[in-house]
């Protein structure tokens, strides 16, 4: 029983990467209807899974009317339509789960609005996000605010001395009034003091896998072009990279300012928010990957937390 479940959730999760990527590239424009997809055996490569594990997630892929699966022509992005002329139909459909899933715990749908805007908008979360560089800082500090609608304070790690009595006390001031800490696994050991100090939650914010995937890919397909502000950033890409061709992966600072005008923007080029924010007169590629930084783990571990403080604001607050 334990082996199906197991299996259930590999299929599952199989599909949900594949459309999360083709969803994903549909709305930032980097796929169209009728565009091929990657054949089965390079998912399977990819991801370490046999063909019949990517067959049966395109299948079900095309049964919701997001691929079209052409026999030995391969897997293509189906057309998509617009309800309304403005919305996916897989974006509708996924909506309707919603209202099915609403409808199973008793919650009318004139009442979802509402109770969506209970638990995520009932108060402000204060989110102190530290961390050592300043690419990640701006770049995982913009997914937090314009994703998850966190008040995000953020500090680099440089910035984190230690008092006489050996608390971190700049993080702690850094902290003060905020709801809960973030940060990454570099900071985690460290900032977990701190967080216990003031009788925080801390998320350790772990990188998407479907951003390394990606990154982990180009680099086998040819080289990268990292353009950042911290030199360190572009470290914490090659960790993410792997052994996967590191000779081609460059750095560009965003201080050389004729490098990044000279760069050739065919070529594969990530660019960091904080870079892209210095360089905001040049002309820079589109974001790379089209993928958050921020994982579905996450995610789900900071949606829990804006809830909860949104749920506990709702009940303290008084009747209308």
């Amino acid at each position: 029983m334990g082996s199906r479940s197991g299996a259930a959730s590999t299929a599952e999760s199989l599909e949900e990467l594949i459309r999360g990527r083709i969803v994903a590239g549909i709305h930032v424009g980097r796929l169209s209807p009728g565009d091929r997809l990657p054949s089965y055996r390079e998912v399977a490569d990819e991801v370490g899974t046999d063909l019949r594990a990517v067959a049966r997630a395109y299948a079900a892929l095309e049964q919701k009317g997001l691929v079209e699966v052409r026999g030995r022509s391969g897997v293509f992005v189906a057309p998509q339509e617009r309800v309304g002329g403005r919305v996916l139909a897989e974006t509708a459909v996924w909506f309707v789960d919603v209202l099915r899933e609403a409808w199973n715990r008793r919650i009318p749908a004139a009442d979802l609005p509402a109770f969506a805007r209970e638990c995520t908008a009932a108060r402000v979360v204060r989110c102190a996000f530290l961390e050592s560089t300043v690419d990640q800082v701006e770049s995982i500090g913009a997914e937090l605010r314009d994703d998850f609608g966190f008040d995000v304070c953020s500090a680099t790690a440089d910035h984190f001395g230690t008092g006489a009595d050996g608390t971190r006390m700049d993080a702690v001031q850094k902290a003060r009034g905020a709801d809960f800490i973030a940060t990454t696994a570099f900071h985690a050991a460290e900032l977990r003091e701190v967080a216990d100090q003031l009788g925080l939650p801390l998320v350790v914010i772990r990188i998407n896998p479907q951003f390394t995937r990606e990154v982990q890919r180009t680099l086998s397909q040819g080289g990268l072009t990292v353009v950042c502000v911290d030199p360190l950033f572009a470290e914490r890409v090659r960790l993410v990279a792997g052994d996967v061709n590191s000779d081609g992966l460059k750095t560009v600072l965003a201080s050389d300012r004729a490098q990044v005008a000279s760069l050739d923007l065919s070529q594969p080029v990530l660019v960091s928010e904080a870079a892209r924010r210095q360089l905001d007169d040049l002309r820079l590629p589109r974001s790379f990957p089209d993928q958050p930084m921020i994982s579905p783990e996450s995610a789900r571990e900071l949606h829990a937390l804006l809830v909860r403080f949104n749920l506990e604001a709702a009940e303290r607050a008084p009747a209308a």
